[in-house]
């Protein structure tokens, strides 16, 4: 299985939350959004998939509130993107 690559990914997708945490909001944005262009990892256990699955639903949904807004306007689509990814990492692990 390929939890290790998830792994990986999950830990990238952290450094790049965290980099979009001290951002400008329009540099934030396009961080974000790039995260939305990350595709699922094959081959990984079920409760990987879905932990993957899950936080990358949570970027779309960030990447959505942060249209035409403030990244202070969308702390709770923040504070669920990075409980994703922390159960990401955990899982993966």
């Amino acid at each position: 299985m390929s939890n290790a690559i998830s792994h990986l990914k999950a830990r990238y997708c952290r450094s790049i939350m965290n980099t979009a945490s001290i951002s400008p909001d329009t540099e934030a944005r396009h961080l974000i959004d790039a995260l939305t262009t990350e595709r699922p990892t094959a081959n990984v256990s079920p409760a990987v998939a879905t932990a993957e699955r899950d936080a990358y639903q949570c970027f779309h949904t960030l990447s959505d509130r942060l249209t035409g807004t403030t990244m202070s306007a969308a702390a709770l689509e923040w504070a669920r993107a990075r409980k994703a990814i922390l159960r990401w990492i955990d899982i993966s692990a």
